[in-house]
């Protein structure tokens, strides 16, 4: 099933053995599947610990292409936050690329997570389909099960990265001193311009990565995702996010 999300490299094939182990000492191992017995999609975790926090580390989910859209991702995401609670776990981390507008919008607005952490070229080069030729930026999305989401209450939003009339990433040089709020927008569809403009894709990696990183040294955090492509940034303070 790897290969069918991921166009997948060896790398991103999970041997079932390695699941098997993580289920028997404290990760969790969920899987959808439909009538007939077929595997749709899954999700895993193993257990993990920084900063002495201990947490769940989501490393993949995954839904095959004809079934995405269905609200299985979500369904997987919520067994795993139900298993996690009855075994006492506050916290579920997972990385995500910040250019995949679907993604953001599940993890940050659909299932109340934060963003605080931007890692350049995370994963170092990445051979799979969707992740080929370009830095493996991530964000680090946190999920604090038992914590209300910080409310996304915007005046007046600095916007930080906007797309243009053409596609292409524009920055409009606002500084965050003495700002509330701050709006990073994204394309919808990434791997459509991925395909049209390598180019292009690198322009939006680099772009982002500036953004991101000026918004997270001013202290803000992602708190919310736009339908419409952008992230809301937060003051860490006014947000009242997980400490």
């Amino acid at each position: 099933m790897s290969r069918d999300v991921w166009g997948a490299a060896e790398r991103n094939v999970v041997p079932r053995e390695l699941l098997l182990t993580i289920q028997l000492n404290g990760g969790l191992v969920h899987g959808a599947f439909r009538p007939d017995g077929g595997l749709v999609g899954f999700c895993f975790a193993f257990l993990g610990r920084r900063d002495g926090q201990l947490r769940l580390c989501s490393h993949q989910l995954a839904v095959l292409p004809q079934y995405r859209g269905s609200g299985i991702g979500i369904g997987l995401k919520q067994a795993q936050r139900a298993d996690a609670l009855r075994r006492g776990y506050e916290l579920i981390t997972w990385t995500f690329d910040p250019l995949e507008a679907r993604n953001a919008y599940i993890n940050l607005h659909r299932l109340g997570c934060i963003a605080r952490l931007y890692d350049r070229n995370h994963y170092g080069e990445m051979e799979d389909e969707l992740n080929r030729g370009l830095p493996s930026d991530r964000l680090e999305a946190e999920w604090w099960l038992q914590r209300t989401k910080p409310a996304a209450m915007m005046d007046e939003a600095v916007v930080l990265l906007r797309v243009g009339d053409d596609g292409s990433p524009k920055r409009d040089g606002h500084a965050l001193v003495g700002r509330g709020w701050a709006l990073i927008g994204i394309p919808l569809d990434f791997q459509a311009i991925k395909r049209t403009s390598l180019e292009l894709a690198a322009r939006w990696r680099m772009e982002a990565r500036a953004a991101f990183e000026t918004a997270l040294a001013a202290g803000m955090i992602a708190v919310d995702f736009q339908r419409q492509g952008a992230y809301v940034m937060a003051p860490a303070a006014s947000a009242k996010g997980p400490g």
